[in-house]
């Protein structure tokens, strides 16, 4: 039950994983922190291989590792385009709008960079 349970929050990692950032990936095996970010895993019974960015393999049981992804906030994303960068905003069709909505779904450009936002 607990290796089926680890199982599915490795899953869970590995769904978000190709949304995170890789610098804000922290990669804990037997409880010493990797230094690595991982590309890929593939799971082989109760073991996991983990795939490192410099194309390096390790083979562990699955219980003994814990990936952690810090949380991208787009609002930091933004910010990081130059100030003198025109802002659009579109609704999820991609029809741009005049201004940001006041509630709901719609996306935000700002210079190269966009992202979805949900007002409530």
């Amino acid at each position: 039950m607990k290796k089926m349970r680890i199982f599915t929050i490795l899953v869970l990692l590995t769904a978000s994983m190709a949304v995170s950032a890789d610098d804000g990936q922290v990669v804990v095996v037997n409880g010493s922190n990797v230094g690595k970010s991982v590309t890929k895993m593939v799971f082989e019974g109760d073991n996991v291989v983990l795939t490192y960015r410099d194309n390096t393999t390790q083979t562990v049981d699955m219980a003994n590792v814990v990936i952690v992804f810090s949380v991208v906030d787009a609002i930091k994303v933004l910010d990081n385009e130059p100030d003198n960068a025109s802002v659009s905003y579109f609704d999820l069709n991609g029809r741009q709008l005049k201004q940001a909505p006041k509630r709901g779904a719609y996306m935000i450009k700002k210079g190269n960079t966009v992202v979805k936002i949900l007002k409530k």
